[in-house]
């Protein structure tokens, strides 16, 4: 029996491009012969509140999102009402970015989101779905949760259903507890559980394991531990709906010019299976890495290409399938095609991997670079060295790619040594690109500082801190259904040490967005190379030959050791006997960067053709 099924995804979610939850489950119930109708209600929000405060809005701090969306539900306990003081610093700074008055996300708070709550639970006939699904992914929680309450009241013959990030293990089991109006949660993957869910909604019979319900006002849940694996029973995600409300709001919207369209090649992480990074709190009980065929890929990133007329893709995985460098990017660089790709890797990455990510299309990488400190890089349990990092960041910019990375700091067994070192280092690669930030981790749920605080020498002391002054506490235990936490270790880090790493950062930062930008590159002849230095502001110019050029380009593509650059100098009919002189030279004047008994040209090359 059919059953017919409306999926929402509310505030704060992402508008920019369409929901892959939204899109994996409408694909997931088509398939299985149901019919799925997705409401993408954030973008009426958007609109409503203004594009530009909108997506202000989706990448705040302090769960700002939680907050504007708590009105209806909590907005009469004493610590919501406090939210406002004790933000004030935050609001204000957004309302002054924004250009609006300093009282305005109160008025959104109190003003517009009701009136958006009571426009969409009136706009759309619910009742003539048997069941309405929402995606819950961080700030979208209340904004979803709060409608899902005005829909059953109007409607309560309808199946509210909820899945998702914020529904997984503990979280989902307490938000089903105190939100009564929930009927059912499906609690990590949807594939093994959505369909026999519909058929036990349709035929009244045994719901399957993996959905948390109610037996006689009892709570029910038996864990689903079957991760899945069958990528080539469903074809690419389903984006129609998102696409025609686009245009039903805006015709001549800017989001239907070349969009951008998510896509999911691998769950899981390759890594985190053998070495969970210590602060990361993803994947929860789905660690377990599995990727679809390359054939699938190419199928499904083809389809959706025609399909939505764009040529820009976010793939969604952690981590990309080694395999994919060659077998997916390189095909599409042999095809040259002009697709364009954000994707997360690992950054161990040789310059042939960087390569042919690029030439196949990957414009925007993620790599994971989090610190150049060893010790800190040790402590995450990264399984990268700095010069990995360094060596990711160098050859990301030779090929054209953007990389998305920050300095994280606040681990429990830092130094300020760890401070010291990356501050020192940065003189030596102002030239490539800065990070986003400096700041310090966040302890997530998942993690194994999470799991297993001791181990670690934490702490919890707490859930996050804005979770008091959003959700009440008397209503939820915020210990269960908070994602991020308030802890304690031993560390005692001289904050000196910190501000002049963040003013070291700042000052990267500000010389890559200045008419001085620093570059350092070399040029190389038959005899010698000419290195062109402008990370002193007021820049340098070297020329080398002899040993010292050939050391330069033989450590230029790969890390080498002092034996191999020591074969490498006199099977070029140069003398060796100087080249530890020569080598500290190198160092000294921060052109090669050494770490062990590996060495990095920090310069890049000027010819364009390697």
């Amino acid at each position: 029996m059919l059953r017919n099924v409306a999926l929402i995804n509310m505030p704060f979610g992402f508008h920019i491009y369409p929901s892959i939850q939204l899109g994996t489950v409408s694909t997931l119930l088509k398939e299985n012969g149901h019919d799925a109708k997705s409401y993408y209600l954030n973008l009426h929000f958007a609109h409503q509140v203004g594009m530009d405060v909108y997506k202000q809005l989706c990448e705040e701090r302090f769960l700002i999102g939680e907050w504007l969306f708590s009105h209806l539900l909590f907005g009469d306990a004493p610590k919501n009402r406090e939210y406002a003081e004790q933000y004030h610093f935050h609001l204000t700074n957004i309302a002054r970015t924004l250009g609006r008055p300093k009282n305005f996300l109160l008025e959104v708070k109190e003003q517009m989101v009701p009136e958006f709550l009571h426009w969409a639970v009136g706009a759309i006939d619910w009742g003539q779905y048997d069941s309405v699904g929402f995606t819950s992914t961080f700030n979208q929680n209340l904004a979803s949760v709060t409608l899902a309450k005005l829909i059953k009241e109007r409607h309560p013959q309808v199946d509210i259903l909820f899945g998702g990030s914020n529904f997984d293990s503990e979280m989902g089991l307490e938000y089903f507890r105190a939100f009564t109006w929930i009927d059912y949660v499906v609690s990590g993957e949807a594939e093994h559980v959505l369909p026999a869910l519909m058929q036990a909604l349709e035929t009244s019979g045994p719901i399957p394991p993996g959905v948390v319900h109610r037996v006689g006002g009892d709570i029910r849940h038996e864990e689903n531990h079957q991760n899945f694996t069958g990528f080539k029973d469903y074809g690419p995600p389903d984006y129609d709906d998102y696409f025609e409300q686009v245009r039903q709001i805006d015709p001549q919207s800017p989001l239907l010019d070349n969009p951008i369209v998510l896509y999911e090649t691998a769950r899981g992480c390759w890594w985190g299976e053998k070495h969970h990074c210590t602060f990361c709190g993803l994947n929860a009980s789905t660690m377990e890495f599995r990727s679809r065929s390359m054939e699938q890929v190419h199928h499904d990133i083809a389809h959706l290409s025609k399909r939505y007329d764009t040529y820009r893709f976010r793939l969604v995985d952690n981590i990309l399938d080694i395999g994919y460098i060659e077998g997916v990017f390189g095909e599409f660089a042999k095809k040259n095609y002009d697709l364009e790709f954000f994707i997360e890797v690992k950054s161990n990455l040789t310059k042939k991997q960087i390569e042919l990510l690029a030439k196949g299309g990957v414009n925007v990488v993620q790599p994971g670079i989090e610190s150049f400190s060893f010790n800190q890089l040790r402590e995450m349990d990264k399984g990268v060295k700095p010069l990995q990092n360094i060596f990711c960041l160098k050859w990301a910019l030779y090929y054209g790619m953007d990389v998305t990375w920050s300095i994280l700091t606040g681990f429990p067994m830092e130094t300020d040594d760890d401070f010291r070192q990356q501050t020192e280092l940065i003189k030596s690669i102002i030239h490539l690109q800065p990070p986003i930030s400096v700041g310090n981790i966040w302890l997530e749920r998942f993690s194994p500082y999470f799991s297993r605080p001791e181990e670690y020498g934490v702490s919890i002391t707490g859930p996050g801190e804005a979770y008091p002054y959003v959700y009440d506490g008397e209503k939820l235990d915020l210990m269960k259904v908070a994602y991020d936490f308030e802890f304690e270790t031993e560390r005692k880090i001289n904050p000196a040490v910190a501000e002049e790493l963040q003013q070291t950062v700042d000052y990267w930062k500000a010389r890559h967005q200045s008419d001085n930008m620093p570059f350092l590159f070399y040029s190389k002849s038959l005899d010698f190379v000419t290195v062109y230095d402008n990370r002193p502001e007021e820049g340098i110019k070297h020329r080398f030959e002899g040993a010292s050029a050939r050391v330069i380009d033989f450590c230029n593509e790969g890390p080498r050791t002092l034996e191999q650059i020591r074969a490498n100098v006199q099977e070029g009919g140069e003398s060796a006997t100087d080249l530890e002189s020569i080598m500290q030279d190198l160092i000294d004047k921060r052109l090669i960067y050494k770490e062990g008994n590996r060495h990095i040209t920090l310069a890049l090359p000027q010819n364009s053709r390697l």
